[in-house]
């Protein structure tokens, strides 16, 4: 639509410059007029062009609880630890602009033993943080590095839960997990 409209302004300057445009006194048009035309064409194939359309707008993310990534998981390589994630919405920056994908905190807790089953209530101090961007209501970028894992692990939500690369799959527990969080704290606020 934007090319049609540009290339019959085109269309309608390179006439009025051959004359084409100006064949009669009863129709003339000042080449001034011919130029306001052409200007506020141009101007309008701009609008046009930097307004997406509705079928070429992208789905907007979802934050909170309405994001299917957050909630209380159960992780098969440390059975009975803390694994709940958050999605919140992507940080202010210095320049007063946000970043385009929603930030995922996880926080969680491994055990303090080498066995990796947690069997008590964590403290706040036993707790690990770290986070991730959704890319898309269905897959996550998580950082795994101050854990010692990649920086960029994708994390796919299927349904009922989050599946990595190498096969272990996070199964959210629906109504959560309170018993796995510090007693000193119910729910895990975002910091």
């Amino acid at each position: 639509m934007v090319r049609l409209v540009i290339a019959s302004a085109i269309m309608m300057l390179s006439m009025s410059a051959n004359g084409l445009a100006f064949s009669s006194k009863k129709n003339a048009v000042d080449r001034r007029e011919m130029f306001g035309i052409l200007g506020s064409a141009m101007t309008g194939a701009a609008v046009m062009a930097s307004v997406p359309g509705e079928a070429e707008a992208a789905p907007a993310l979802k934050v909170g609880p309405a994001s299917p990534f957050t909630g209380d998981y159960d992780d098969p390589n440390h059975p009975g630890c803390l694994r709940q994630v958050k999605v919140v919405g992507a940080p202010l920056k210095a320049d007063g602009t946000r970043p385009r994908y929603p930030i995922m905190e996880i926080t969680g807790y491994d055990g303090n033993g080498s066995d990796k089953v947690c069997t008590e209530r964590p403290t706040r101090a036993d707790l690990w943080k770290i986070q991730g961007k959704i890319k898309s209501n269905t897959e996550a970028l998580i950082d795994f590095s101050p854990k010692g894992g990649p920086s960029d692990l994708v994390g796919t939500w299927d349904g009922e839960g989050i599946v990595f690369p190498d096969g272990n799959k996070w199964t959210k527990v629906p109504l959560g997990t309170n018993n796995r969080r510090p007693i000193d704290m119910s729910t895990l606020k975002s910091e």
